[in-house]
């Protein structure tokens, strides 16, 4: 088997090219679980992983796959594969030969256990940001505290998962967005306040980042739909 990456669409896949029937399971995940746990390393951070794809059939205790990677599972797929958001292609790699030999003598356990997915902390925080509208959520201190974390503890943990604190609540505002925008009437300047936006305009720059249209233009293009 070997590699390929294909970069399209904002996303960064990594195809594995086998030419053999499909191999079980455990083989292709061993793979993921090695080659995502190198690159994380590289890096010094968690790549979260949009999808993971196997050839092979489903096995036994699927569940265990999908919170392993954090990420959709698929199986009987016509390729295995795995796609990572593409800016992280850009991320340093800042590792020394002294770093490489400590990591080699604690391998394998150090992929199994340093970068699997913990749903644990993004989880809570995303529950207690859903519980409130935008316009009452707390800032990061005020969720630390929350969490019986520090501050600091609380984006250390986060940037070792590859999240953030804005990101996450950026997430949750475009869902939002999305839904009161497809579903309901309310007008764009009445949803930016919902959302907590000081100014529409920050609203229209916001939704355009998120999904490369306005607010107007995502409505229309719905509605057409």
């Amino acid at each position: 088997p070997r590699g390929e990456l294909v970069v399209a669409d904002g996303l960064a896949e990594i195809h594995l090219v086998d030419a053999d029937g499909p191999r079980t399971a455990f083989a292709y995940r061993t793979f993921w679980i090695v080659l995502h746990g190198i690159a994380c390393w590289l890096v010094g951070r968690r790549i979260p992983l949009r999808l993971v794809d196997f050839r092979c059939a489903e096995p036994v205790g699927v569940a265990d796959y999908r919170s392993f990677f954090g990420a959709p599972v698929r199986f009987a797929q016509p390729m295995s594969r795995i796609a990572f958001d593409a800016h992280h292609l850009a991320l340093p790699v800042d590792r020394s030969e002294k770093a490489l030999k400590q990591f080699l003598r604690a391998a394998p356990a150090n992929l199994l256990v340093r970068y699997r997915y913990d749903a644990g902390l993004v989880a809570a925080i995303r529950a207690r940001l859903r519980a409130a509208p935008p316009t009452r959520w707390p800032d990061a201190e005020a969720m630390a505290r929350s969490l019986r974390l520090s501050p600091s503890t609380l984006r250390h943990r986060l940037k070792q998962e590859g999240r953030s604190w804005n990101g996450i609540r950026d997430e949750i505002r475009r869902d939002l967005a999305v839904a009161a925008l497809t579903t309901g009437t309310r007008g764009v300047a009445e949803i930016a306040g919902d959302l907590g936006f000081a100014e529409p305009s920050a609203f229209h720059r916001a939704f355009r980042k998120w999904t490369g249209k306005s607010p107007g233009a995502f409505r229309r293009e719905t509605a057409a739909d």
